[in-house]
């Protein structure tokens, strides 16, 4: 099982999950870094499955790799 190295408490900030030697200096100037939440995913209806599928059947021929990839876009242009 894996062991965290660190946590993040809203009270308290980022700690370290056991003891470490650091030599980096203390303070250190650099830009902020954003925190982002984690986005629901967002899954293929139905209906755009058998969409993708009834597009499908004009083609002549088709592998299963083409499917992937059609699903794939449909997908990808939902969650980004």
């Amino acid at each position: 099982m894996t062991k965290p190295v660190a946590f993040y408490d809203p009270h308290k900030g980022f700690y370290w999950a056991r003891p470490t030697k650091t030599t980096a200096p203390v303070v250190v100037d650099v830009e902020p870094l954003a925190l982002y939440t984690k986005r629901t995913w967002v899954g293929l209806t139905p209906d755009e499955l058998n969409a993708i599928f009834d597009g499908m059947k004009t083609w002549s021929s088709f592998q299963i790799t083409d499917v992937y990839f059609a699903i794939e876009a449909k997908l990808r242009s939902k969650n980004s």
